[in-house]
């Protein structure tokens, strides 16, 4: 009993250290977007704004094109998402559940691409596109974007399959459920906070990437947050922080609503294929 409450309070001081370095940046970014440019380079720093002004939010969505930037990063997160999950839920489900010659082959193949370091097929990928006029384009970016994520998505799919017992399988089969209904009715509903978890891992890594897009995308029309707000750096004294705040905060929406939306099935998902048998 001693031990424990010798031990709780290095816990507790330790969770609070790592909170303040981890949500510090976040809290920083955020009460910089809400500054005016006279509260923002003044020392000592203002950590608690006097005054509040939404201005940077109405000039960076109105001059710098940033709901137009929200709006393509989102569109085409969600759209690989989606896709992505599909063929990676069909893909997972065959390699659980039959077996055939080079089935351990094929998934260490699988995970093998994802080694391999995405700027490495730009080149490629842009002589393709150019030649299919898909250059400049949200379809061409997410077509980048599924074949980058499905090899994790698909190895992580495997795995959450693989933990439901064949008994159930069994089960179904004696009752006469076709190979299908089992996947939908069956195996897919048992395997969803799994799902979910490679659903914000597609998602964010979509909605964050940058070097890809970069390449591809030209036109502001097509551009997504990560390019769009590169583009607002400018390498002079008058460095607009308010504005890239403001701009940092909006791309910070989704990541809160999944953290506020998903976290009991992220909890689900993480342990699911932490013990086996």
């Amino acid at each position: 009993m001693s031990m424990k409450k010798r031990k709780f309070p290095v816990s507790l001081i330790l969770l609070v250290i790592f909170s303040i370095i981890f949500l510090f940046p976040i809290y920083w970014t955020i009460t910089t977007a809400v500054k005016q440019p006279s509260q923002i380079m003044v020392v000592p720093p203002e950590f608690i704004p006097s005054k509040i002004s939404f201005q940077n939010f109405r000039q960076v969505i109105a001059e710098n094109n940033m709901g137009q930037f929200f709006w393509n990063s989102l569109s085409i997160s969600v759209s690989t998402t989606i896709i992505t999950l599909i063929i990676a839920s069909f893909a997972g489900y065959g390699f659980s559940r039959f077996n055939f010659r080079g089935k351990k082959l094929s998934l260490l193949l699988v995970i093998a691409v994802r080694m391999i370091p995405s700027l490495i097929y730009m080149i490629p990928y842009y002589i393709i596109f150019n030649q299919l006029h898909l250059l400049d384009s949200k379809i061409g970016l997410t077509i980048v974007y599924i074949t980058a994520n499905l090899p994790l998505a698909i190895w992580l799919s495997t795995s959450f399959f693989d933990e439901l017992p064949n008994e159930i399988f069994e089960s179904a089969k004696i009752d006469g459920c076709t190979e299908f209904q089992i996947y939908w009715q069956i195996a897919l509903p048992l395997v969803v906070p799994g799902l979910v978890v490679i659903s914000i891992l597609v998602f964010l890594a979509s909605y964050n990437e940058f070097g890809t897009a970069l390449v591809l995308l030209f036109n502001d029309s097509t551009k997504t947050l990560p390019v769009g707000i590169s583009g607002m750096v400018q390498l002079q004294k008058d460095t607009p922080f308010g504005l890239l705040a403001a701009a940092g905060t909006i791309a910070m929406i989704p990541a809160f609503i999944l953290a506020l939306t998903t976290q009991k099935y992220v909890q689900k998902g993480i342990t699911a294929g932490a013990v086996k048998g």
